[in-house]
């Protein structure tokens, strides 16, 4: 039995970036994702924002500033919880992050719960580019792993410039997010079933890992 694909907000966006990039790196794996210094950077920052929620560790020098930040959560009733996973089957039963069954993988940098409402929060390093679609998945995947919640509250932080994008979700809301995250991967399922991964050539093909063996707009 072929395992099923599984996804995350990262993965889907990769095929919707391109899905020939997505083959190479999801289906073949012929290439590796590149990380670059802005990259590196974003994966040092949240690690240091992590260890100050989990476990206090005072911030280094670089990312003193974001101190108001956890102080603002930290201030929140409920439970703080960083980086959770949170896992679902295709069956959208609860799973574990390495699971035979993981079918969708979320990580979220903040968690806040308090009885019915939730806070959701996600770190982001680099230039503003607002996406309402990963607080959608966000804020559904908490609806599944945590029954009593009926609101999350979302927010994207862009650290450099202390902007927010926030979203107010209901479990109402719930149905319409799922249709949506659905019709994405339905499109990924199709380009698999017909064995058709088009490339979609754009600014962003400089920094494909891909080569020009692997497509034409190298």
């Amino acid at each position: 039995m072929t395992k099923p694909l599984a996804h995350s907000y990262s993965a889907l966006k990769l095929f919707d970036n391109c899905p020939r990039q997505y083959m190479l790196q999801k289906i073949t794996r012929e290439v590796k994702a590149s990380f670059g210094e802005a990259s590196i950077y974003g994966s040092r920052i949240h690690e240091q924002l992590e260890a100050r929620i989990k476990d206090g560790v005072e911030l280094p020098e670089e990312s003193k500033y974001y101190e108001h930040l956890i102080e603002a959560f930290a201030s929140l009733p409920g439970e703080l919880i960083a980086e959770k996973e949170l896992v679902l089957t295709a069956k959208l039963e609860p799973t574990t992050w390495w699971a035979e069954d993981a079918w969708l993988r979320s990580k979220l940098d903040v968690l806040v719960i308090n009885g019915h409402d939730a806070v959701v929060a996600d770190w982001k390093t680099g230039k503003r580019r607002p996406d309402s679609f990963q607080m959608e998945l966000f804020a559904i995947q908490v609806f599944k792993h945590y029954p009593e919640v009926e609101r999350v509250r979302t927010a994207l932080i862009w650290l450099k410039t202390s902007e927010l994008d926030q979203y107010l979700y209901t479990r109402l809301d719930a149905p319409a997010l799922w249709d949506k995250f659905m019709s994405k991967v339905n499109r990924i399922e199709q380009a698999k079933d017909k064995d058709q991964w088009l490339p979609k050539p754009s600014g962003l093909c400089p920094w494909c890992p891909a080569t020009p063996s692997h497509c034409e707009f190298k």
